[in-house]
């Protein structure tokens, strides 16, 4: 790690949900971060370890407890927001007091048109704050200090945005691109109102025009190349609890050939240790081996002119919270890998 070596002192906010779990057993084996604070408004006063399932096997219990996002107080090198979308605007102001940065995982300010923010994420636009945001992917954006809200992508819009990077930036393919993202439950977090019965043993459309990533995905793709994509984008709910399937349908552009898009794929991700680019002969992007992991498979395949680019991710690890992680780590100079699994820890198949 370059500069100071002493551990940063971190808060979570929103730490009784699906991303705020994992963030702090992704945080509490960093050897870069102390996690001091907590917060949970339905779980205030409880001990942290006696909450998480995973940590209900430790013999040694933290004594760190929930308190109420209210109640953070002193000074923290960062503070990583895992709030419903929408509460994180009524307490930047506080927050930014108190913190050198903000990473936050929900969508409040992913946007900078202000028409779409008023549209998709209103409570941005209600509480100003001092600072500014930063829309940050960790594969592809600079580094801005000037800001003091690190926004991540949303996780089906970041497995898209690898699908369609190396073919933008190279400028390969038609403005006209289709893309349908599949999920998994818990990308609707533990307040979703579909039931079990809806989702399991069944595959089904869950926003097929409208969804709130599509400007996101649009914008991100713009403001480092200025080229527009028209992005048709819908999403699909899996009877899985996690993971996300990506798939993109784009026209090449005339004189493009297969060849021209495994060089856009490979010189984009050979160097971005969280991205594998699965070339021909080596099997497809699934979701079974990126879960538990902060790792995406892409893929991309060529017929004519017509290209489909696949990518999967863990939406919890790469779609929020170890993308959180592995943006507080370049931000702090660790390595980018550190403190994030390297491989599932599940058993396979």
């Amino acid at each position: 790690m370059s500069g100071e070596s002493r551990l940063k002192r971190v808060a979570i906010l929103g730490g009784s949900g699906f991303t705020g779990a994992e963030l702090y057993r992704l945080l509490r084996k960093h050897p870069g971060f102390d996690v001091t604070f907590i917060s949970s408004e339905s779980n205030a006063g409880l001990p942290v370890d006696k909450y998480y399932a995973a940590s209900v096997h430790k013999k040694k219990i933290s004594s760190l407890k929930f308190s109420r996002a209210s109640e953070l107080e002193g000074h923290y090198d960062a503070v990583f927001s895992c709030l419903p979308t929408g509460e994180l605007p009524k307490l930047i102001a506080k927050v930014t007091e108190h913190a050198d940065y903000v990473f936050n995982v929900s969508g409040d300010y992913r946007i900078s048109d202000t028409a779409l923010l008023q549209r998709h994420y209103p409570e941005t636009l209600k509480h100003a704050f001092e600072g500014g945001w930063h829309y940050f992917v960790p594969e592809f954006s600079e580094i801005d200090r000037t800001k003091k809200v690190i926004n991540l992508p949303g996780c089906m819009a970041v497995a898209t945005l690898y699908t369609l990077f190396p073919l933008v930036a190279h400028d390969l393919i038609e403005e006209r691109v289709v893309t349908d993202a599949k999920t998994g439950s818990s990308g609707g977090g533990k307040s979703t109102s579909e039931h079990h019965a809806e989702r399991t043993s069944n595959f089904r459309a869950f926003k097929v025009h409208g969804h709130r990533h599509k400007p996101e995905i649009e914008q991100a793709l713009f403001d480092p190349f200025g080229r527009t994509v028209d992005l048709q984008f819908s999403v699909y709910s899996l009877d899985l609890p996690r993971g996300i399937m990506a798939t993109s349908y784009a026209l090449l552009k005339e004189g493009v050939t297969a060849v021209d898009v495994r060089k856009a794929f490979y010189s984009t991700y050979a160097d971005k240790p969280f991205v594998h680019y699965l070339s021909a002969g080596n099997g497809t992007p699934m979701i079974k081996t990126v879960n538990g992991t902060n790792f995406a498979e892409v893929g991309a395949y060529v017929e004519g002119r017509n290209c489909v680019s696949l990518a999967t991710i863990d939406n919890l690890l790469k779609g929020a919270a170890g993308q959180a992680v592995q943006a507080a780590n370049l931000y702090f100079g660790f390595p980018e890998e550190e403190g994030l699994p390297q491989e599932g820890e599940g058993a396979w198949p």
